[in-house]
């Protein structure tokens, strides 16, 4: 578990959507929720089925508006098509890795892919209409790969009078042939059986405000079957649920003291529970060196999950360990849960 780690600190935190559309007028103003030709079919979740034909215009012309401030360095525009809890979030994530915003977001912002290669699915809303989830069917390719079938997410909110990119999402459907002969016949019924597919229950909370890094940090997570929130020295907040995932701390983490408190629950997804790690890093700034681990938190299948308030310590030591050439013995991290001993092979 513990290379595990060392092996996968690559961030995945989504930069509002990096995705692309036909080029489209910037309306003058930004329609207000679609509503449906009648009362909208609302169930208990709070989920709603709105005019489709509405849904999409407005779908296509929100996404094709940010696409095109992203393409072409417009700021303006892209605050006014991104929404606010996503700008703090592209902020903080660029400012915990020494980077320089807005600059460096519109220096490596990637092309997004083009809505004209898609198929619209159908849209649901939620937050009594304030939050909307489109769906779109084509192929993608990711890198070197075959193009497969993906469903295409695009989630929106609907803020200070107009709609909003949050983030988009992708699914590949080439291992589920039934949603995708589902999704090919515009069947509603399975984005509403999918929570992938569903809007945002509120409206994304807007997180702090992260100050510079003392010392870069990132968080990895492999929670298979549990759902985790977490926050670490009280700003740089994260949700994983069902996943395998490494984030940016934001604020990343200092010499001394540090906090970090976490919940865990078995995830909606409703999966099998196997083992779980959660490992804290500081990571490296100088060319050579490598991460090193300050708090882990590592369970066997059979092993309760329980969350917690933990202060740990970044040691000298331990920084001083990043370099390979490092002659002492090598320092622990705080272990949440004592490490289970090694069990030798038996012949």
């Amino acid at each position: 578990m513990r290379k595990l780690f060392a092996a996968t600190i690559t961030a995945t935190i989504a930069l509002a959507g990096v995705v692309s559309a036909q080029q489209a007028p910037v309306p003058a103003s930004t329609p207000t929720p679609p509503q449906a030709a009648g009362k909208l079919q609302v169930t208990p979740d709070g989920i709603a089925t709105p005019n489709q034909e509405k849904a999409r215009d407005l779908a296509d012309t929100t996404y094709n508006t940010w696409r095109l401030s992203v393409q072409r360095g417009d700021e303006t525009a892209w605050r006014n098509s991104t929404s606010t809890a996503r700008q703090m979030k592209v902020r903080n994530l660029i400012i915990s890795e020494r980077g320089s915003f807005p600059r460096d977001f519109f220096r490596s912002a990637q092309q997004a892919p083009q809505l004209e290669n898609f198929r619209f699915v159908g849209a649901l809303s939620g937050c009594a209409g304030r939050t909307m989830a489109a769906t779109y069917l084509g192929k993608m390719q990711l890198g070197d790969a075959e193009a497969k079938q993906n469903a295409f997410v695009l989630e929106f909110v609907h803020e200070n009078g107009k709609w909003r990119l949050d983030q988009t999402r992708f699914f590949d459907l080439s291992k589920l042939p039934d949603v995708l002969k589902r999704l090919e016949r515009r069947d509603l019924s399975v984005l509403r059986e999918q929570d992938g597919f569903h809007p945002y229950p509120s409206i994304p909370t807007v997180p702090p405000a992260c100050a510079n890094p003392e010392l870069i940090g990132k968080v990895f997570v492999d929670c298979p079957g549990r759902e985790i929130e977490m926050r670490i020295n009280g700003v740089s907040i994260h949700h994983f649920d069902d996943e395998r995932r490494a984030d940016t701390i934001s604020g990343g983490l200092k010499r001394g003291a540090n906090t970090v408190t976490y919940s865990i629950k078995p995830s909606s997804n409703e999966q099998d529970h196997p083992s779980m790690a959660i490992g804290l890093f500081v990571m490296p700034e100088t060319e050579g060196n490598r991460p090193v681990c300050v708090f882990d938190h590592i369970l066997d299948a059979e092993d309760e999950a329980n969350g917690g308030n933990f202060t740990f310590s970044v040691t000298n030591e331990q920084i001083a360990s990043m370099n390979p050439q490092y002659k002492g013995s090598q320092p622990q991290p705080m272990h949440a849960v004592p490490l289970k001993p090694k069990q030798e092979n038996k012949r």
